[in-house]
This record gives structure tokens, sequence and C-alpha cells, in this order.
């Protein structure tokens, strides 16, 4: 009986902790003004459709201005370069997104977007896996451009 109890209680911590979503953000804060340029690096393997969109909205949103770049040349002050990954269960869905922005090639504020790899399925049975990336991310491109 204390078996199964122990069991029982392992089954249900794994679970659980198989649910939660990593958001983690060091925000920019004091380090940059608005009006200023931000230079994206573009991205081509990035696959996810909607990620470079919400990227430059949240940008635009926050009152800076946007420039894109191949390559972002040395004379951009700040540049944010991007990573995001999907995965399937049911549908495709945004799993994992990493954003970092640079001053003078400093790193001075970062995202990390992580869903879990959980038991039932990509993303494990938070159905938040399911959300929009703008609803992912631009909460979290707010928080790291915050003044």
């Amino acid at each position: 009986m204390y078996f199964t109890k122990s069991v029982s209680l392992i089954f249900i911590v794994t679970v659980l902790s198989s649910c939660s979503i990593t958001r983690n953000v060091q925000t920019a804060a004091g380090q940059i003004e608005t009006g200023n340029s931000i230079c994206i690096e573009l991205n081509t393997k990035v696959t996810e459709p909607d990620i470079l969109d919400v990227i430059k909205q949240s940008i635009a949103r926050n009152g800076f201005i946007i420039e894109t770049h191949a390559k972002v040349p040395e004379s951009c002050e700040l540049k944010l370069t991007y990573v995001a990954y999907r995965k399937w269960d049911v549908t495709t869905f945004l799993s994992q997104a990493n954003i970092n922005l640079y001053k003078n090639n400093q790193l001075i504020g970062s995202i990390e977007y992580k869903t879990p790899t959980g038991l039932v399925g990509a993303g494990g049975i938070n159905p938040a896996k399911w959300d929009s990336t703008e609803e992912k991310i631009a909460p979290l491109m707010d928080k790291l451009l915050k003044m």
C-alpha cells in the first residue's frame, strides 16, 4: 500500500512538473531609449511563421524604429537576434524561442520561452502551448523593452 501511494505521488509530481512553461525575461530597462533603431538580424532558418511579425510589432509598439538586415552592420548600436522552434501536437505551435538584445555587441536583454517536453505529446498537457505566437511572445517583448 505504501509503495502504491509512493508511485502514485511520483507520477502526479512528474505529470504536474511537465506542465509548466518557461518564460524568462532579462529586461533592458535603463539601457535603451525609445526612438532609437533596433536592427533585427533575419534568421532564415526559423520556420515559425509569425515570430518575426510579432517581434516587429512589439518593437514598434514600444516606440523604437525597426531595421531588418541579413547581417546587422556594425553601425547598428542595438541588435536583436532570435531563434524559434515549432512542435506538433494535433497542430503546430511555437515550442521554444530565444531572443537576445545587444547594445554595441554586449548582451543587455534576453527572452527565453520554452514549453515542456511532457509525457502527453509535445508541450505536455498545458493547453497554453496552443496559444498564438503573439500571445506568447508579445508580453515578453514588452518586458524586454520596458523603460
